[in-house]
């Protein structure tokens, strides 16, 4: 029971720090996005080149984590940490030769990529398409430092500072757009987005030298750690690289449909699929470590009720969140993005981009951690087939959905969507045939989660009704924040009715709590 306290205390404290400095970045995308305007071709050409060299590392760099974690808490956990401190110097002088190697090549890529694009229709935009993925592509060095120093420091229960990494990138990205913005233009903003990323891996140093870690240039690509991790590390990063290729090319379809909505695509996924992400990574940086410790003593008891107890509780956040944007999306967008030179087209095109985005959250979600939960068993073969599956039928299904008139730019979206919820059914199938029969009565909760989450979309539906439209900043709160208070007391009251457990017990500690 201590222990179970212990990890909801610490994905708690994690989970408030990651999502708060997601929301930071939000803010930060919406200060720049008001200030140049979200059809600013020059701005949806710096939101298209800012992804890529993200999309590029973020499969190799969360491969990394993966990897390190395990190998790093092994040598630590048995006292040998000559050995961690040796895995750590090798991994680290390996990465950034990699890197290296990856920075050229997308120095080289730069002239290409904007080919397939609308920016190639002039050369003033295409040129300029090709400068801002030059610049950008340096900070695949900071990708890998950040990545492994978060598994380092994980790997020893130093969680919160990892999640506070975006922060002084976002406040760098806002500190410029107000101070500089209107003088060095966008082309400033990409300076100031390569400096802010850069200390993302700077802030890390510190604490990796308080626990007493020194780096030590070493190259041994021989080692057994390293050969353990190489084999570790190329089903994990075929399962990522699937995922980014498909971030690579829904960002690349939308620009080459409609070149002015890459800028709210990458804000409405940053507002749906990014802050859900920073929930469940908050969760995963936890659970991932216990996991792994969980499967190498054989304790399988441990560990089906660890991971059951976790999906369980955030498929009961998951689930209302998704119907709580689709029924929020234009008063949300309204009251956060409605500023500056951003349009009622423009919110009325985002409003459905969130929506799109909203169906798949739990599939999202589910996924990252069922991952980590084959990870820590050692299994990295299914979730590199299943990233693989979930890229085919995200690239099929919007082929074929962006033909459909009703549906056109909005069901890249939609296919990722349904990908996700797709590859969330071949994880969960996969995971019981590994370990056995696990998390009973998910499904249950899943089912009375939907109900009551429809019951709450209609309340919010019928107050976003009755509510006047205004545009003063008052009423568009109350707009928002009225359904979104109702909705949430609905939500709960149903769960209870439906006794919903992960929030039935809840409930009961509350009230034990008010009754001391």
């Amino acid at each position: 029971m201590k222990e179970k306290k212990n990890i909801l205390g610490a994905v708690s404290s994690v989970a408030v720090i990651m999502v708060l400095s997601r929301l930071l970045s939000l803010v930060s995308n919406q200060v720049y996005m008001s200030h140049y305007g979200a059809n600013d071709l020059y701005l949806n050409i710096y939101s298209y080149a800012i992804n890529v060299p993200n999309i590029i590392f973020t499969s190799i760099g969360t491969a990394l984590s993966t990897v390190v974690i395990p190998i790093y808490v092994g040598h630590r956990a048995i006292g040998e940490h000559k050995e961690a401190k040796s895995f750590a110097d090798n991994i680290i002088s390996i990465s950034l030769l990699l890197t290296s190697v990856l920075v050229v090549l997308g120095c080289g890529l730069s002239f290409v990529l904007p080919r397939f694009t609308g920016y190639a229709a002039s050369p003033e935009t295409y040129n300029f398409a090709v400068m801002a993925l030059v610049t950008v592509m340096p900070v695949m060095f900071f990708y890998a430092l950040n990545y492994i120093f978060q598994g380092m420091l994980q790997a020893v229960g130093r969680y919160k500072l990892p999640a506070f990494v975006s922060v002084p990138s976002s406040l760098v990205v806002i500190f410029y757009t107000i101070f500089f913005g209107d003088v060095w233009g966008v082309k400033g903003l990409l300076v100031a987005t390569v400096i802010g990323l850069s200390l993302q891996a700077i802030i890390l140093i510190p604490p990796l030298v308080s626990e007493g870690y020194r780096y030590t240039p070493k190259l041994k690509f021989n080692h057994p750690d390293i050969i353990k991790a190489g084999k570790m590390t190329v089903p994990v990063l075929l399962g990522v690289g699937a995922y980014q290729i498909n971030m690579l090319y829904n960002n690349t379809m939308v620009a080459s449909i409609d070149e002015t909505m890459v800028t709210l695509f990458v804000f409405m996924q940053n507002i749906t699929v990014q802050l859900v992400l920073a929930f469940v990574y908050s969760v995963t940086a936890v659970i991932y470590p216990r996991l792994t410790e969980s499967a190498s003593k054989g304790d399988m008891t441990e560990y089906k009720s660890m991971l059951s107890g976790i999906l369980m509780s955030v498929s009961v956040l998951l689930i209302p969140m998704s119907f709580g944007f689709i029924s929020v999306r234009e008063t949300l967008l309204n009251l956060i993005s409605a500023w500056g030179k951003i349009t009622p087209d423009d919110i009325t095109k985002g409003g459905w981009l969130v929506c799109a985005y909203a169906i798949g959250l739990l599939g999202i979600g589910f996924k990252e951690i069922l991952d980590r939960a084959l990870y820590s068993l050692g299994n990295t073969k299914v979730s590199a087939v299943n990233g693989v599956v979930i890229m085919v039928v995200n690239i099929v299904l919007s082929l074929v959905l962006v033909q459909i008139d009703a549906v056109g730019v909005y069901g890249i979206p939609l296919a990722y969507s349904i990908a996700c919820l797709f590859g969330m059914g071949v994880l969960l199938v996969a995971i019981r045939k590994k370990v056995g029969p696990f998390a009973k009565g998910l499904g249950t909760a899943v089912l009375k989660s939907v109900l009551a989450a429809f019951v709450m979309l209609l309340c919010v539906e019928g107050l976003n009704f009755v509510i006047p439209a205004k545009a003063d900043f008052v009423m568009r709160a109350i707009r928002l924040f009225v359904p979104v208070g109702a909705g949430v007391c609905v939500y709960v009251a149903m769960a209870f009715i439906l006794k919903i457990k992960p929030v039935t017990e809840f409930l009961e500690k509350i009230l034990k709590r008010g009754l001391k």
